[in-house]
């Protein structure tokens, strides 16, 4: 598309019409597979986190000549979203070249990713370029740490990129969050630029592209794979890899998904001894795949937090009420639902036994 094309588009509210167009077409969607007005409500909820996450990313932070490592704005949730986790993520050119530099704090896991393409790419032009762990960083006496990130090969610590349009991301898993202190980074370009233009109809008109396919696709990808999950993974945990995971996944993640359905009086009982793993986690989310509010609920146990048999298993009720026995995971008012397990580093997998009970 010609520069005057698009200049025509933003200044003349074409470009902003067709992002609200996107937006009402993510609405239609709530409706479609939404199968209560629980669903109803917390959908057009989600599409408003979803526009802001999207706007934000496009907008705020998307120069990939000044870029920006920054966590989502508070509660934007997306794809089984952990709620020990703190992701960080910023836009970059994968034929450039950065600087990432920081302090290692003392999360419990940390890993930085240099993805491409986006969940409004479409899912065979999404992957990973480069993986980078915590445990690989090397960082000086002071926790203090330098990561080169581009197409070459440099220096010590270095994250691979590839062409595409690229996105970093880094993971912090907490095993206790009040604890443990987060990883504090800083991105820089060192390719020589000068100092940002004033803001242009191109890359103002090209950003609202991007957050309205950001809303499109998130929301189409995470509720139809509850669909899916539904369909295959009914009161089940599977490890069939979803749309986004193997593309967008960690690679140390053994993460097995599925559903809840459950009628009055009725809850999920999860039962397994956990294989040896540097972190675990269960979580309980919605029928968008958003973690429910864990500020209010326990919805979610790790491998810290869990109460352990004395054989050393554990076992997970997900019920409306407290059973009094296990580790109580709320579904807030859900009927329908999604669930996820992850092993983190684990030896080896280990299949849980999930059954529905009588409560």
């Amino acid at each position: 598309m010609a520069r005057d094309e698009m200049y025509d588009r933003v200044v003349s509210g074409r470009a902003w019409a067709e992002f609200c167009d996107a937006l009402k077409a993510a609405g239609d969607l709530v409706q479609e597979r939404a199968t209560c007005d629980l669903d109803r409500i917390e959908g057009y909820r989600y599409l408003s986190r979803l526009a802001r996450g999207g706007l934000y990313s496009s907008i705020e932070t998307g120069d990939v000549r000044f870029p920006l490592l920054t966590a989502m704005p508070d509660q934007v949730k997306i794809g089984s979203d952990n709620p020990d986790s703190l992701y960080m993520s910023g836009n970059i050119d994968g034929r450039l070249n950065y600087r990432i530099s920081g302090h290692r704090g003392t999360v419990h896991y940390l890993s930085f990713t240099a993805f491409t393409g986006n969940y409004g790419a479409g899912r065979d032009r999404l992957g990973q370029a480069g993986f980078l762990h915590g445990s690989d960083l090397i960082v000086d006496d002071d926790g203090r740490f330098e990561i080169f990130v581009g197409p070459e090969r440099r220096g010590d610590n270095w994250l691979q990129t590839s062409p595409e349009p690229s996105l970093i991301a880094v993971r912090q898993f907490f095993l206790d969050r009040d604890n443990e202190t987060p990883v504090s980074v800083r991105i820089e370009c060192l390719d020589s630029y000068d100092l940002p233009p004033p803001l242009s109809a191109e890359s103002f008109g090209r950003a609202l592209e991007s957050a309205g396919a950001f809303v499109a696709g998130c929301s189409a990808v995470f509720s139809g794979w509850v669909d899916d999950l539904g369909a295959n993974a009914r009161n089940a945990l599977t490890t069939e890899a979803g749309p986004m995971q193997g593309a967008w996944g960690d690679p140390n993640q053994i993460f097995r998904h599925g559903t809840y359905d459950l009628a009055d009086g009725e809850a999920l009982l999860i039962e397994f001894t956990p294989p040896e793993c540097f972190y675990w986690n269960f979580q309980v989310d919605n029928r968008w795949m958003e973690s429910l509010d864990y500020r209010r609920l326990p919805i979610t146990v790790n491998k810290h937090t869990a109460r352990y048999e004395p054989d050393g298993s554990v076992r997970i009720v997900v019920a409306a009420s407290d059973p009094g026995f296990g580790n109580w995971m709320s579904t807030d008012g859900h009927r329908f639902g999604a669930i996820g397990l992850r092993w983190n580093q684990a030896v080896t997998d280990v299949e849980p036994e999930v059954r529905v009970i009588s409560v």
